[in-house]
């Protein structure tokens, strides 16, 4: 099922399957900024990834010792999510861990996502409850993609990515969904990287712990903008298929995927998040459509 908000700036949908972001709508120019999930390319707008981000080596992690498996991202985004909170200006979606989550991740989660408008900007906030009797792992994060290009007269390479200062842009790259161990540098350091298919041949590229934690899809052509800002977040990936497919992902994370060997304890993975019983852990990030 698909819920609304809008206000006098934008229209925004989700759905209740994977509590999925699904379109956002300026109202200025009656333009949509998300991609539409054309399965040509991508079947999908803007998962939630959890309880982890990226791949863990041969789909298999440890905890104490016993072994688990999962696929890429986790599960949360194929599952359909109840109802939350909802009013004029927000909605909200809540998952709990049941008897099938537990044989694949296993510890008890309340999840609670919600979307929020405020002017031009969305405000997306993810909390995660533990109440369980012992400490629990996981990351969390997202993975809109964006229209690129948005207007018709446009291409691809006329857009080009904006971090707000200069940046080493050294990144981190996938092979076969796991992480090289060392960074590359992509490109001279800059505030800005423009865009091009070729960036994408090894998959992702992630970024760490950006200056502003903010990052901007800007075109050479017009000054309409989209903002990713993720503030508390150490990683983004930058993503599309190394095809022709016109949107480009802006994802913030917490957490990452595992550095490329063999499987290893979940408390140890890089970027994971420990929570101890009873307790909350709770992020955001925002989306921001400008002109």
């Amino acid at each position: 099922m698909l819920s609304q908000l809008e206000n006098e700036t934008l229209i925004v949908k989700m759905q209740d399957k994977g509590a999925e972001l699904v379109s956002i709508v300026s109202k200025e120019n009656g333009k949509e900024y998300l991609w539409q999930a054309d399965k040509a390319f991508w079947g999908r707008h803007a998962p939630v990834l959890f309880p982890i981000v990226g791949r863990v080596n041969k789909d298999t992690y440890y905890v104490n010792g016993k072994d688990f498996h999962l696929s890429q991202h986790g599960f949360a985004r194929d599952l359909e999510f109840e109802e939350g909170e909802s009013h004029a200006s927000k909605h909200a979606y809540t998952l709990s861990s049941t008897k099938s989550t537990l044989e694949i991740y296993p510890f008890p989660f309340h999840l609670e996502i919600s979307y929020e408008l405020a002017g031009n900007s969305v405000l997306v906030r993810y909390q995660v409850n533990n109440p369980g009797k012992e400490a629990m792992y996981f990351s969390i994060g997202g993975h809109p993609a964006f229209r690129c290009p948005v207007f018709e007269d446009e291409q691809f390479e006329d857009y080009y990515l904006d971090f707000g200062e200069k940046e080493k842009m050294g990144v981190f790259e996938l092979e076969g969904g796991t992480r090289l161990p060392e960074k590359r540098q992509i490109a001279p350091a800059s505030q800005t990287l423009e865009l091009n298919n070729n960036l994408f041949e090894k998959d992702a590229l992630i970024f760490e712990n950006l200056k502003q934690s903010k990052i901007a899809l800007r075109s050479k052509k017009h000054s309409s903008f989209v903002e990713v800002e993720f503030a508390g977040l150490p990683y983004a990936g930058i993503w599309k298929p190394h095809n022709e497919a016109p949107f480009v992902c802006i994802e913030p994370w917490q957490g990452i995927a595992d550095a490329s060997g063999e499987p290893g304890e979940l408390k140890d993975k890089k970027g994971i998040v420990s929570l101890d019983p009873g307790k909350k852990y709770s992020c955001s990030y925002k989306i921001t459509i400008g002109s």
